[in-house]
């Protein structure tokens, strides 16, 4: 299994972050990806969701994206799940509970070395090729902030911070240095 964990830093005014995903408006996710037989490199960034699934060529199951290696014409399809829903800020002490929850479901997965301010977003089942890189600005973001206000947003390409300001309570909000990684679990 395969894993997309990012990592940010929150202004002290946000609860939590999410992908604003749901099966009306799906969350259309790009990815870099290699075949893991001949080691190329697909040429364009590809998009996945979480909610299609296609059917397998000459197999009964499914998937969330499948593509033809163009370099050794072997199958790779690539099942996408998620894994946890929201990305809390760990310094908010109204995320106790939560953040606590979301360390037993890493342990039942095996899944070790993730820090506190990091978040497991993406599950990835591949076979024929590896997810490389996660492309940030390719998705839409909600932003919960400690008053019950909720904020939208997307990076733009090339950016890993995003800034804001917040009428309500007369603050700045923002979310910088988030980055993301692909990482192996068990």
């Amino acid at each position: 299994m395969l894993y997309l964990v990012a990592e940010a830093l929150f202004s002290e005014n946000i609860r939590s972050i999410s992908v604003k995903n749901d099966p009306s408006s799906p969350a259309e996710f790009s990815f870099n990806l290699v075949c893991t037989n001949c080691r190329e490199e697909h040429e364009s960034a590809v998009s996945i969701n979480t909610f299609e699934k296609h059917d397998m060529p000459g197999s009964k199951g499914e998937a969330s994206f499948i593509l033809k290696c163009k370099f050794c014409d072997k199958d790779c399809s690539v099942n996408m799940n998620t894994f946890e829903d929201v990305f809390y800020n760990i310094e908010n002490s109204q995320n106790t509970s939560e953040l606590e929850a979301i360390a037993l479901q890493r342990e039942k997965k095996g899944i070790k070395n993730i820090k506190g301010n990091q978040s497991v977003l993406l599950e990835f089942d591949c076979r024929g090729c590896e997810v490389t890189k996660f492309h940030i600005s390719s998705v839409p973001y909600k932003v919960n902030l400690n008053n019950k206000k909720t904020l939208e947003f997307e990076f733009e390409e090339g950016d890993n911070e995003w800034y804001d300001y917040d009428d309500d309570s007369a603050e700045e909000v923002s979310i910088t240095e988030f980055n993301t990684e692909i990482m192996r679990g068990k």
